[in-house]
């Protein structure tokens, strides 16, 4: 079986919901709730979930929040040995303010541990789990790391034949991977990332079209670039193709991009074609959209393969 690592951001997740339409400016009555996230996380979730083998690598504090995400890890049954426990910091969080349509205001971020993550104490974790990535296997990135650590790691996985995928969390952190694309294979991102990337508007359409296929065609990478309910479009070999977004019920959009990533990655470790793999990580999402929280507790790819036939 095709196994997979994922490098990135494990951490406290926090939604507040606001009751009514989102006021800027004013107090908005909300509902709180509290979950895990981030991108290497939730995308290690979901393809566990789908049944594969997988191993979550990250740094966390000795915390409240910390103990959480390693008990989460436990639950799901991935491998703690890969968590880098750091007893001088607090674990990541993050918090999405929802409108009352389940569309997200604004996320707020403090990521700090992130940024003194080294190449050296991740690699040492990989080790720990007992079982080294090789030849055929796939690596996955988000871009919460910093861009030192992302060069290293990257630079040395691709040198040793790996399938490497990178998430671009947000359009802050999509830079990092500017100067890696020629080392990765697939790149997920939004609208907003892809124009801070390539460094045009996200409303100029022919300008971002370019764009993704410029660097499709530029770095021999396959760019799956999500528009929420305007579906996405698939950047390959210098081509866009668009593909329009199944219907779905939108209880909490948070982690609807991650579970198309690990959706998507799992079709494509099956031998799936680029079409296939999308539609099987858009139905994926389809369930997380549908879920209170970034990762849906119940996915199963029998699920999701009902709700693509139906």
């Amino acid at each position: 079986m095709t196994r997979v690592f994922c490098f990135g951001g494990a951490h406290a997740d926090r939604t507040a919901r606001c009751h009514s339409a989102f006021l800027p400016g004013a107090s908005n009555p909300v509902t709180v709730t509290a979950t895990l996230g981030g991108a290497a996380l939730n995308t290690a979730f979901n393809l566990k979930r789908l049944g594969n083998d997988v191993q979550l690598i990250s740094v966390v504090g000795v915390d409240g929040e910390g103990a959480a995400v390693v008990q989460a890890v436990k639950d799901v049954g991935l491998a703690v040995q890969g968590l880098v426990r750091r007893p001088d910091q607090a674990t990541a969080n993050y918090t999405a303010i929802l409108d009352d349509t389940g569309n997200l205001v604004a996320g707020l971020a403090d990521m700090a541990i992130y940024e003194s993550a080294s190449p050296a104490e991740l690699r040492k974790a990989v080790a720990g789990l007992g079982t080294m990535p090789k030849r055929g296997d796939f690596v996955f990135f988000d871009a919460n790391l910093p861009s030192a650590v992302l060069e290293n790691l990257t630079g040395f996985y691709q040198s040793e034949g790996l399938f490497l995928a990178a998430a671009a969390v947000s359009p802050a952190k999509v830079g990092r991977l500017s100067k890696l694309l020629g080392n990765m294979n697939f790149l997920f991102c939004s609208r907003a990332e892809l124009a801070a990337l390539a460094q045009v508007a996200a409303s100029d359409e022919a300008a971002l079209r370019q764009a993704g296929g410029d660097l499709s065609a530029e770095h021999g990478i396959s760019v799956f670039m999500t528009q929420g309910a305007e579906g996405l479009i698939h950047f390959a070999e210098g081509m866009a193709l668009d593909y329009p977004a199944p219907s779905a019920q939108v209880v909490d959009v948070n982690g609807a991009g991650d579970a198309f990533a690990g959706g998507t990655l799992h079709a494509l470790m099956t031998g799936a074609s680029a079409g296939d793999a999308i539609a099987f990580g858009q139905a994926t999402a389809g369930l997380t959209l549908a879920t209170r929280g970034s990762t849906a507790s119940g996915l199963t790819a029998e699920k999701v393969s009902r709700r693509i036939a139906r």
